[in-house]
């Protein structure tokens, strides 16, 4: 099984399960969309992208990040 199908794999568990949201770093969420940690603060100065303050630490839902990946790849499709 190749890297994208267990991530595709893992994404679908996630969905299905309705997993409590989980909170990802910068860096995480960056590697996530494919994007340096910069572009993503960009995105969340510009409010493209929806984030959470824990204390002084910026933190991206992953669950978002998963919709997101998901709403791109159906575009793509069309």
């Amino acid at each position: 099984m190749s890297g994208s199908q267990i991530q595709s794999s893992n994404e679908q568990q996630l969905f299905e399960n309705k997993i409590e949201p989980m909170w990802a770093s910068t860096k995480v969420a960056a590697a996530l969309l494919g994007i340096s940690p910069n572009a993503l603060r960009i995105r969340k100065f510009r409010g493209q992208i929806e984030c959470r303050y824990f204390g002084n630490q910026l933190r991206f839902n992953v669950n978002y990040i998963h919709s997101l990946l998901r709403e791109t790849r159906e575009e793509r499709k069309e």
